[in-house]
């Protein structure tokens, strides 16, 4: 389905705001009629500047059926409301001025009232897509975010966005205004004088056909630009995640010319477009200028003949202006429009994007986790690259269970298909004799706590990052928590305690002290599979201490995959799962592959002798 055929789909969702706005622009577009018929009036009857022509323009134009059925319309109107107010003492004096006003004040309330309900729809049609985009990233798989920009993605759900919101909001008012008003103020130009409307829009075409052809280039254009700004917010991001390592190797001057090439990529493109928005304005104006001399010419010499007075040549040319602002916002709003659907276009490829993770229909819930947990045949690849090879490994209930070997051994892969944060290949891992991709994905994930190498909070207080979620949190509960984390005595010593704000990356933390919250929080959720991934690789000796007990406590009765280097962590695994190439090469607890001379022993005796060698600061890794 096309962008402009969606978009409505959203917008018909408040049709009945929708036909409340269309209502009062119809009354704005009559208000407007009225008052070009008032000014008429004003001048020929008020000013009697056409009084002895007898207004003879328009009783040749009355004959016609729509300009007659106008006319007669307005005549009535008018006189109903002129002897109402004489009967109050009002002459023509004071009646056709206090009725000009009344249809100028009709005219501005109801617009008013229009643009705030079409307002309303377009803010809520970005809330909608908002809402529906975001569900989708939360949605996606780990291999969707390997393959695409975070700043691209920023740039679609927030700048992507707006550009519909302006679209469906303030311009297209002015476009359906516009459309309504100058389809009645056409009909009442033809019945004031049809000849001369017809010299007037003949021009009309040749007003039209440029525009047409600027708005098909302005999509084109604004397409790319929308896809610049994707550019230079990944480039954004990057700097702000990684400003640490730019400065420390003295890299501002080459960041900074990375941005300035993207930027003005973007600057090019923008330029472009608009160059042809800026185009469309002194176009319609000049092709206006030549249509209103011509007319001049052509209506001297119907005043100068007595068929027609100064008031009909008035409220004419009043009526022709008037419809100048409606034809330019008409145009603006195509132009507009192309702007929206470039943007609903890259929008529409998030909530579209295929989803590998998917819940089947029907899928089962699980119980909780009682038996053993199996990896049967299990081989993945990313794209065309192989990680894992027929992996068959089976957890049971209560065991722990450490992967360790050489980096890309696909570790870190195999503990990602366990919460479905990417599937396998071949094979299948199951629960309890359920399939995973059986399951639903909510009852999977309650059975799992994780606690990574990259700690990740939330830019939140304490409490609600170690209850993550719930927002009426037990509090002797989370306080629980973080005592078995050994996190309850810094927390005290924050200046609002537990109600303290970490701030964006848990800024205000050390390194220690983030990784007892992740403890914490896996804790308070209390699941019975844990995910330790690298949970001690980054932190000292004496936070790994502090932190060893905290993971004892968090392990404690749970059934534990554990990823790790150091063997403080490895030896008290019951068992010790070796991987090498994405292959399982060897496996058997501590005691038992040191006494096996294979890539177990040798990545141990190459650890010791990092960690026996004063001068040697280097630990390689088992990962």
């Amino acid at each position: 389905m096309k962008p402009l055929a969606r978009l409505l789909g959203y917008f018909q969702r408040y049709r009945i705001r929708a036909l409340l706005a269309l209502a009062a622009m119809v009354v704005v577009a009559i208000s407007t009629v009225a008052f070009l018929f008032l000014v008429l009036k004003v001048v020929d009857e008020v000013l009697g500047a056409g009084a002895s022509a007898g207004m003879p323009g328009l009783r040749s134009t009355a004959a016609t059926q729509t300009g007659g059925a106008l006319v007669r319309a307005l005549e009535r109107w008018y006189e109903g409301g002129r002897h109402a107010l004489s009967a109050v003492g009002l002459g023509v004096r004071w009646a056709v001025p206090l009725l000009l006003f009344l249809a100028l004040l009709s005219k501005n309330v109801f617009s008013y009232l229009s643009e705030f309900e079409l307002n309303t729809i377009g803010l809520a049609m970005v809330r909608d897509l908002r809402r529906e985009a975001y569900r989708k990233l939360l949605d996606q798989s780990s291999r969707f975010y390997a393959q695409v920009s975070t700043g691209d993605l920023i740039s679609r759900m927030l700048s992507d966005v707006e550009m519909i919101q302006s679209a469906f909001g303030t311009k297209l008012t002015d476009f359906v205004q516009g459309i309504l008003t100058m389809a009645l103020v056409l009909v009442y130009v033809f019945s004031v004088n049809a000849r001369l409307s017809f010299a007037v829009f003949i021009v009309a075409p040749l007003v039209l056909l440029p525009i047409i052809d600027n708005a098909r280039r302005l999509y084109r254009t604004s397409t790319s630009s929308r896809e610049r700004i994707g550019e230079m917010g990944g480039i954004l991001v990057e700097t702000l995640r990684g400003q640490r390592v730019i400065k420390t190797y003295a890299m501002e001057d080459f960041e900074a010319a990375r941005f300035q090439m993207a930027n003005d990529r973007y600057f090019r493109v923008s330029r472009r477009a608009v160059g042809l928005q800026a185009l469309n304005s002194p176009l319609m104006e000049v092709l206006a200028g030549v249509g209103l001399a011509a007319l001049f010419v052509y209506a001297a010499g119907l005043i100068a003949s007595g068929a027609m007075t100064v008031g009909v040549l008035i409220s004419f040319l009043a009526a022709v202006m008037m419809m100048y602002k409606p034809l330019k916002d008409v145009t603006r709003t195509n132009m507009a429009l192309q702007l929206a659907l470039s943007s609903a276009a890259r929008i529409f490829e998030i909530i579209d994007g295929p989803n590998e993770i998917a819940q089947k229909p029907g899928a089962r819930e699980l119980a909780p986790f009682a038996g053993a947990l199996r990896f049967e045949r299990v081989s993945f690849r990313y794209g065309a690259e192989p990680v894992l090879h027929e992996i068959d490994l089976i957890i049971e209930r209560g065991e722990t269970v450490a992967l360790v070997g050489p980096s890309g051994g696909g570790k870190t892969t195999l503990a990602n298909l366990l919460p479905r944060l990417y599937d396998p290949t071949l094979g299948r891992i199951t629960l309890d004799g359920v399939d995973l991709r059986d399951a639903t994905l909510a009852s999977l994930r309650r059975q799992i706590s994780l606690v990574t190498q990259e700690t990740i909070l939330f830019d939140t207080t304490v409490r609600a990052n170690i209850a993550y979620g719930p927002p009426d949190a037990p509090e002797d509960r989370v306080r629980c928590a973080a005592r078995a984390a050994c996190a309850d005595e810094f927390i005290e010593r924050l200046p609002q305690g537990y109600d303290t704000p970490v701030g964006e990356d848990a800024s205000r933390l050390s390194g220690g002290q983030r990784q007892r919250l992740a403890i914490a929080r896996a804790l308070y959720k209390d699941a019975p599979i844990l995910i330790l991934d690298e949970a001690t690789s980054q932190l000292d000796a004496e936070s790994e201490a502090l932190i060893g007990k905290a993971l004892s406590n968090l392990m404690k009765g749970r059934t534990t995959l554990v990823i790790a280097h150091r063997l403080s962590t490895v030896r008290r695994a019951d068992r010790i799962v070796v991987l090498d190439k994405g292959r399982i090469v060897e496996s058997g607890s501590h005691a038992e592959l040191l006494t096996k001379n294979g890539l177990y022993r040798r990545l141990h005796d190459m650890q010791f002798f990092a960690q026996s060698e004063p001068s040697s600061r280097a630990e390689p890794a088992l990962r």
